[in-house]
């Protein structure tokens, strides 16, 4: 008797860590590099899809905000441009965040629709921006060339 109320124990304690380990695999999901809409009151406050990722990325520019600060400047590429402003006049009010590596970096609070496809990443206190910005290079680089290679076709890194 005692060995099959250890038996049934066990096999509890078993199947508890079998849900466990189920559940918490559903909750870490991986989301690409980009700007999402940030859903507040949630426990995980990004959106599961992303309004426009790094390799839609059009242009980006290291620059400094108008208090000296190191920031990213950008814009999105024109297939994108429509759903950015739908995006950004939806969320008038609310917050959409940069996403990388699955951590919110910045999360600012949209005031109007954006047509033109601008953006900004500043981040407070001592975020490395410029070690940033080479990371969005690398990663736009990077789709380029797996996009080449998909292709076959040819791409000159001088050009790029």
């Amino acid at each position: 008797m005692k060995t099959i109320i250890l038996f049934a124990m066990l096999a509890s304690v078993v199947c508890l860590s079998c849900t466990n380990y189920s559940s918490h695999s559903q909750l870490v999901k991986h989301r690409e590099n980009g700007w999402y809409r940030i859903i507040d009151g949630q426990k995980d406050s990004i959106a599961s899809l992303p309004i426009v990722t790094v390799k839609e990325f059009a242009a980006l520019r290291l620059d400094k905000d108008f208090s000296g600060k190191a920031v990213i400047t950008g814009s999105v590429s024109k297939n994108k441009l429509q759903a950015w402003a739908d995006s950004t006049e939806q969320l008038i009010g609310k917050r959409i965040g940069f996403v990388l590596n699955d951590t919110v970096i910045t999360a600012p609070r949209v005031n109007m629709r954006l047509e033109s496809g601008a953006f900004q990443i500043a981040t407070p206190n001592n975020y490395d921006i410029p070690s940033l910005y080479r990371s969005l290079l690398k990663e736009k680089k990077d789709s380029l060339d797996a996009l080449f290679k998909a292709n076959g076709w040819e791409n000159d890194t001088l050009f790029f």
